[in-house]
């Protein structure tokens, strides 16, 4: 449970204890449960993060400065000084661990530290004694060296170099449609994943290590199948898009604002819809069968599948089904795309979605008072006004009186949406 959770809990016990909704042995059987909520949970963080960063700060500040005289030593020093450096590193792991393994600070410090001295430690040998450079070969042991101290010191900010560093590897050119490891590299984490949503999924490391992994998914998808997904590649990257706003709505709906799906989902849904809303998309986009295709059109038939799957479990949900379904509408321009090359029916099928997008979510934030669905529904609406005057051919007399129109709307509708809030709160 969140911390702000028990803390509440907390504060109702001895309401509940006072009306004899549960007795006092109740009570402290549930603190008991939960544990001891620190009131400093903020300023713990702060010590976290400014630890690691500070770690990272000296570690990188150590090699650099070997590096500067590097040149000078003998190889037996430099064999001494990087096994030295690993040694310490270790041993300081080791005592955090022995002595210090209930303290996060003391913890992602030294895993951080250590993460860094393996690294070093790897390179300094190599250059020192002219190993073979490949970098592949070097990113791919750090990282798989590294993935213990995930676990062994159940350390976040271990999770997040590693994800970063695996997606590095991949961003390289290391990964492609052949080399898939990238997947087993990636998945070798989500064990550790998995085991902080099921203690507590909205404590800051859980979101943190949840956006990290959120982005890399997609830097590592693109890495891998970018040069791949021929024409289907926004059909594609639309029904990822989907499912992670649909794994924030189904699985993360307590703080939805805080963890990335949902953001990052409804963010990448709604910008593949404008874009396709311009003709030159289509009218280069070539849909045709071939038998070298058929396992690209069986992957994004799947995704589709999972998309209504998704969808069918929100269906008492207006507000989340449309943006759940911008696959779907993708895929009918797709099918229009198929018969009518010339790209026209397929331009006009999205235009007419994001408009009526727009003006829904920009009902709906009339109707419940919500700043944000109506900045958002008139955002959206704003970008595809101002693309569709780029494309036709009107003065600019013409365009900068609608473009004043529709700030004045914008401006109009907030005005209003503030004051009809503040009445209702007035009147409670």
């Amino acid at each position: 449970m969140d911390k702000k959770a028990i803390a509440w809990l907390y504060g109702q016990l001895p309401e509940l204890v006072d009306k004899g909704i549960i007795s006092a042995e109740s009570a402290e059987r549930l603190k008991k449960h939960y544990g001891s909520v620190a009131a400093t949970t903020g300023t713990r963080t702060f010590l976290l993060v400014f630890g690691v960063i500070g770690t990272l700060l000296v570690g990188l500040g150590i090699i650099l400065i070997l590096a500067h005289n590097w040149e000078q030593l003998t190889k037996l020093n430099r064999l001494m000084i990087s096994v030295g450096l690993l040694v310490v590193a270790q041993t300081a792991a080791g005592s955090v661990l022995w002595f210090k393994a209930d303290s996060p600070v003391w913890r992602e410090t030294t895993a951080t530290l250590l993460m860094l001295m393996v690294g070093a430690a790897m390179a300094l040998v190599g250059q020192t004694y002219h190993l073979a450079e490949n970098v592949d070969a070097f990113l791919r042991t750090w990282m798989l060296l590294s993935l213990p101290l995930m676990y062994l010191m159940n350390s976040v900010s271990v999770a997040v170099l590693y994800t970063i560093g695996v997606t590095v590897w991949a961003a390289g050119g290391y990964a492609d449609i052949s080399n898939q490891w990238i997947w087993v590299l990636f998945g070798l984490v989500l064990p550790y994943y998995r085991n902080l949503l099921q203690n507590n999924r909205y404590a800051n490391a859980t979101v943190i290590l949840s956006w990290v992994l959120t982005i890399c998914f997609y830097f590592c998808f693109a890495a891998v199948f970018s040069q791949n997904l021929a024409n289907l590649g926004m059909l594609i990257y639309s029904c990822l898009f989907a499912l992670t706003y649909l794994c924030g709505v189904l699985w993360f709906s307590g703080r939805e604002g805080w963890m990335p799906f949902r953001p990052v989902g409804l963010a990448g849904s709604i910008f593949l819809t404008f874009l396709l809303t311009f003709h030159d998309i289509w009218s280069h986009l070539q849909v045709s069968w071939n038998a070298g295709s058929g396992v690209l059109y069986l992957f994004a038939a799947v995704l589709l599948a999972l998309v209504i799957g998704g969808m069918l479990r929100v269906r008492n949900n207006p507000g989340v089904r449309q943006f759940a379904l911008i696959p779907c509408v993708i895929g009918a321009g797709y099918l229009v795309q198929y018969f009518d090359g010339s790209g026209i029916g397929a331009t006009f099928i999205l235009n007419a979605y994001m408009l009526g997008l727009s003006i829904s979510v920009i009902a709906a934030g009339v109707r419940v008072y919500n700043l944000a669905k109506l900045n958002l529904g008139m955002f959206m609406m704003a970008a595809l006004i101002i693309a569709r005057f780029f494309d036709m051919d009107v003065s600019f007399i013409v365009r900068g009186v609608l473009f004043v129109l529709a700030g004045i709307g914008f401006l109009v509708a907030n005005v209003v949406i503030v004051r009809r809030k503040a009445g209702g709160q007035h009147e409670k």
